[in-house]
C-alpha cells in the first residue's frame, strides 16, 4: 500500500498496469454508466419492497408464514408466550395508521384487511 502511495507511478497505474492512464474522455463516461446502473438497480430494490399497508391479504398470509415459526421459537428463548393474535391486532393498527397517513385509502382506518 506503500508503493502506491510513495512510488513514482500512481494507485492507477500500479492496479491497471504501464499503460493505463486517468485520461477524464475515458474514465468518466465510465464512472456515469456504472453510477447509472446501480441507481436503477436501486429504485428497482425500493420499488419492490412493500410495506404492509401496500400489500394485499395473500402477501400478508406469506408475510406471517415468514415470521410467526421465527416468533415463535424467539418468544420460547426468551420465556414469553407467543400470542399472533395480539400480533394481528397490532399490526391492524399499525396498516390503518400507515394508509391514513398515505391518504392512499379514503375508506379510513376501519375498513382495513
Amino acid at each position: 500500500m506503500s508503493e502506491m502511495l510513495s512510488g513514482e507511478k500512481g494507485p492507477f497505474q500500479m492496479l491497471f498496469g504501464e499503460d493505463a492512464s486517468l485520461d477524464p474522455g475515458i474514465v468518466i463516461p465510465i464512472a456515469s454508466v456504472v453510477f447509472v446502473v446501480m441507481m436503477i438497480l436501486g429504485v428497482r430494490i425500493a420499488l419492490k419492497d412493500k410495506g404492509k399497508s401496500n400489500m394485499t391479504e395473500e402477501e400478508l398470509k406469506a408475510d406471517r408464514a415468514l415470521f410467526d415459526d421465527q416468533m415463535e421459537r424467539q418468544a420460547t428463548i426468551e420465556g414469553r408466550i407467543y400470542k399472533p393474535e395480539v400480533l394481528r391486532e397490532m399490526e391492524k393498527k399499525e396498516i390503518a395508521e400507515a394508509r391514513r397517513r398515505s391518504d392512499g385509502y379514503p375508506d379510513g382506518p376501519d375498513k382495513v384487511g
